[in-house]
Parts: C-alpha cells; structure tokens; sequence
C-alpha cells in the first residue's frame, strides 16, 4: 500500500507569510496526483499547527498557529472524504504525531511526498520516514524550497543520504 504525503500545503506557506510563487505554482500538480492516490493509495496532508511553545517559533517566529487561518490547507486542495489530515508541531512529520500509527495500521509501505519546504518539512519528514524503514519516494516536481538552490540541495541530499527515490508527478 502506498500513501502520498503533502507536506505543509497551508495558507502561511503557500499565500501568507512565509507564501512564496514556488509554493503556489504546485498547488495544481499536487490537486492532479492526489487524485490519482485516492484512486488506489491514500492521501494524508501533514500540517504545521503551532501552539505558543513550539520550538520552532524561537527561529522563524508565529507562523501556521494552531486554529487560524495560516494553518489552514489552502482551498483548492481541500481534503476530501477519506483523506486524513495530521498536524504537526514541528519539520518532522513523524516526529510527536500518531503517522506512523496510521500508516502501519493501513499496511503502508511506500510514502510519496511533496509540499513545502523542501529543504525543511520535507526533508526531515523524509528522514522520518527513512528510519522508519519505509520505501521513500519524493515528487520532485512537486515540492517548492525556500529557494530553487536550497529545494536542488535537499534533492540530492535525500537521494544520497537516505536512498530516497525521487520521481515526477506524470510518473505516479
């Protein structure tokens, strides 16, 4: 079973503070290939919901607070009946969430990932999941960084460091 994994897919990253053209331009590639995972996989949206605490505020100040609109997926890739959304408090997905509880119990053992940032959430996410010993695919074409030389870097570095396989979203 497989499961796509769109990472930080909220107002704050994509149209708010922190909201960059890179992060708008994927949003129509991430609607097609969910799509397809509702077809034969599962689709779970990881977002950063913060609360007053979290240790990330100390580096990039409040961003994504839990219950507001930053924090929020965007519209055009609401989720849809069956889809599960998960939040987080920090870069790692896995890290204090029940995902790996929920995908063990579907029988997941490939994770697709895309969203933002690349060399941020999905990158430490990939590592999560690395470690965890499932199958880790990331949707190059599909993820945007906090800038194109930084998105380049963490590619390669997923794919030299942890084996990650990096696909393109017309080869899902």
């Amino acid at each position: 079973m497989k499961s796509l994994l769109i990472v930080d897919m909220i107002h704050d990253f994509v149209d708010g503070k922190f909201g960059s053209e890179g992060a708008r331009s994927i949003v129509p590639k991430i609607k097609e290939i969910a799509k397809k995972f509702r077809k034969g996989g599962m689709v779970i949206y990881l977002r950063d919901s913060h609360r007053k605490d979290d240790a990330e505020l100390r580096v990039w100040g409040e961003h994504a607070m839990e219950g507001t609109w930053g924090s929020e997926i965007v519209e055009e890739l609401a989720p849809e009946s069956g889809d599960i959304v998960i939040d987080k408090r920090t870069y790692d997905g896995f890290l204090f969430t029940d995902l790996e509880k929920v995908l063990r119990e579907k029988g997941v053992n490939e994770v697709y990932l895309c969203g933002v940032a690349t060399d941020i959430c999905v990158l430490h996410t990939a590592f999560g999941a690395f470690v965890r010993g499932f199958d880790v695919y990331v949707i190059e074409d599909a993820c945007s960084g906090t800038s194109e030389a930084k998105h380049e870097y963490a590619l390669n570095y997923m794919r030299d460091i942890y084996g990650v396989k990096m696909v393109k979203g017309e080869e899902i």
